[in-house]
């Protein structure tokens, strides 16, 4: 009869070749995987995927659209106006007159278009040749000379002018409009009077043919590539004075001022393409 030492001896050795064979076998199993994984790797070839993109398997492709840089915008317009304008003097002293119309404004004019900075494409100048009168109605009274029964007889002091406007033009363009601001300065030029017998010659004599002013308005234009109308109001008031100061008093100056409301349509065509 076996002793118990003996038994369980036999018994660990069973074990032990039991688990060196699961062990054996485990890492047979690991061997081949790895082989087998091995086998089925393969080296990619980038040339191949390179010829399948190239420039022929974009032939059908959309062209990409172009953006218009609006630093290189630029746009020369020549171009008509015509208008009607209401035309006063202001008088530093109280001297009756009245407002005069006219619808004998009319020039040919020049603008340019540019960027500011070759980034602000908000800028233009405006310049041209225009004619112009300008003028008032004088008003003299006779007798009763009072207040409420008193008549005047009204005259019609006209001069025409020929102006050089030099103007910047602030514009924004949206859809087939453009808004537009004026700022800036005329030179003027008196070729012939007309003064009534209100106006003694004492006065009428010392009118002034150069004159300067300012200009400032606004409109709007509308595009119709490559010809545009615009619809401008502008104001001018003349630095100058239209008399000589001492010529209505001996003691007293008095300052003459013309001033002109102006409403304008002008035809105006666009030279050469809108972007360069």
């Amino acid at each position: 009869m076996m002793s118990l030492k003996n038994i369980l001896s036999k018994q660990t050795h069973a074990a032990l070749k039991i688990i060196s064979g699961a062990v054996l076998t485990a890492f047979a199993l690991v061997a081949l995987t790895a082989i087998s994984v091995n086998a089925q790797v393969k080296v990619v070839d980038t040339t191949d995927i390179m010829k399948e993109f190239d420039e022929n398997s974009f032939r059908d492709a959309s062209p990409v659209r172009k953006v218009k840089d609006s630093s290189r915008l630029f746009q020369h317009l020549i171009g008509v106006k015509a208008g009607y304008s209401l035309n006063d003097v202001s008088f530093s002293q109280a001297i009756d007159h009245k407002a005069l119309t006219s619808a004998k404004n009319f020039g040919i004019y020049y603008i340019y278009y540019h960027s500011l900075w070759n980034s602000i494409p908000l800028f233009g100048i405006e310049t041209g040749l225009q004619y112009t009168e300008k003028g008032y109605k004088s008003m003299k009274y006779t007798e009763p000379d009072t207040v409420k029964n008193r008549k005047a007889i009204t005259g019609k002091e006209r001069y025409q002018c020929i102006e050089i406007p030099f103007v910047s033009q602030f514009r924004v363009d949206f859809w087939k409009m453009r808004i537009l601001a004026n700022a800036g300065a005329f030179g003027s030029y008196t070729t012939s009077t007309s003064f009534s017998s209100n106006v003694p010659d004492s006065i009428s004599t010392t009118y002034r043919k150069f004159g300067y002013g300012f200009i400032v308005g606004g409109g709007i234009a509308l595009i119709f590539n490559p010809l545009e109308i615009h619809f401008e109001v502008n104001y001018k008031y003349s630095l100058n004075n239209l008399f000589d100061q001492k010529a209505f008093y001996k003691d007293t100056w008095v300052s003459t001022h013309p001033t002109q409301l102006v409403f304008t349509v002008g035809l105006f065509y666009r030279i050469g393409k809108p972007y360069g």
